[in-house]
């Protein structure tokens, strides 16, 4: 009888450990997703600007690989990159819009175009700011 209360109370805490710790690892794995996908949706307005001026050497599919190694937006939505490197990537997008630093001068003299107005720049800043931001916890 004592053994047998005893290997019910022991399979008892087996249980219970594991429906708590699977809880919490599914539970931390939702909201680690939550925040690298959702979090940086990118929005309609700022998609457009920076598809018509970053994508063409900021994605998988462009032509340059040491821009797209630098900064890949495709790595932004997908999962590649990791909070901390998200937060940090914001930054430094936000830096170098600051400093008006993108697009490189060299790249507009062959396509004058895709130069940021100064409301584009602020739009990307405001949203870099605000995603990094939100997933730093401030």
């Amino acid at each position: 009888m004592k053994k047998s209360n005893t290997i019910l109370v022991s399979m008892f805490v087996v249980g219970i450990s594991y429906l708590l710790f699977s809880y919490n690892v599914e539970s931390e794995s939702e909201y680690e997703a939550l925040q690298i996908t959702d979090l940086t949706e990118i929005p309609a307005d700022v998609h457009s600007i920076l598809e018509n001026k970053c994508f063409e050497c900021h994605t998988s599919e462009s032509k340059g690989s040491k821009s797209k190694l630098k900064l890949n937006f495709d790595k932004f939505t997908n999962g590649d990159y990791s909070n901390g490197k998200l937060v940090s990537k914001f930054g430094k997008i936000t830096k170098q819009l600051n400093n008006d630093k993108m697009p490189p001068k060299k790249h507009l003299k062959k396509n004058p175009d895709q130069k940021l107005s100064s409301d584009e720049s602020k739009l990307i800043i405001n949203w870099a700011t605000e995603q990094a931001n939100i997933l730093a916890g401030e």
